[in-house]
């Protein structure tokens, strides 16, 4: 990301992230953390597999019995490496529970690479399982907001205020939205946009 900036002649972007851009955008902060001039964190997780038992009970309560049976074995059983008949499962069943409204017809325009996901939450030696970043947040040098939906299922809230907690506190603004699930702007759309027009401006 530091190297992309540099190619093009950005100089001290703003960053947004959303979910495992909010990983990624964690990571390029704490590294280079004089490079951008402000970080937007939504939806996201500085720790692998935080509050997965919270996952389980999200997804339980919004989609009933079988969805959260569903979540418990990928969550806790399964460890993310579901196989092929299982991602079909999830696909149906739990991605439509990620936001509180329906997602328009942009998701079914993008690539999944379901191979990237599975090497990053393989259970020997994954990343996703085994990342921390809290201690490192408090490099981080420029005004951050960190957005999460009270209903999120697969970043539950908690997570984004551990970050928030971790950050230096005279640069951090933590916002949480109600009736919201993953990502915040799907289902809150105008004041998601309005609150990070404000923080840009």
């Amino acid at each position: 990301m530091r190297a992309f900036c540099d190619a093009l002649g950005i100089v001290h972007p703003i960053v947004l992230g959303v979910s495992f851009g909010g990983m990624v955008a964690m990571a390029y902060a704490t590294r280079h953390p004089a490079h951008p001039s402000k970080l937007v964190l939504v939806s996201t997780e500085a720790i692998g597999d935080s509050y997965l038992e919270k996952r389980v009970e999200l997804f339980g309560r919004l989609g009933g019995p079988e969805v959260g049976a569903l979540a418990h074995r990928r969550f806790l059983v399964n460890k993310g490496q579901p196989d092929e008949t299982a991602v079909a499962e999830w696909r149906r069943l739990a991605m439509p529970l990620y936001t509180r409204k329906p997602r328009d017809s942009t998701l079914g325009r993008a690539i999944i690479r379901q191979d990237v996901l599975q090497w990053f939450t393989r259970p020997d030696g994954g990343e996703g399982h085994s990342f921390n970043m809290m201690a490192d947040l408090a490099r981080i040098t420029c005004p951050t907001l960190v957005i999460g939906g009270e209903d999120d299922p697969m970043t539950p809230i908690e997570a984004q205020a551990d970050i928030a907690a971790a950050l230096p506190a005279d640069l951090v603004r933590f916002e949480r939205f109600a009736d919201c699930g993953h990502g915040v702007v799907p289902d809150a759309e105008e004041p998601a946009i309005a609150m990070i027009r404000d923080f840009i401006a």
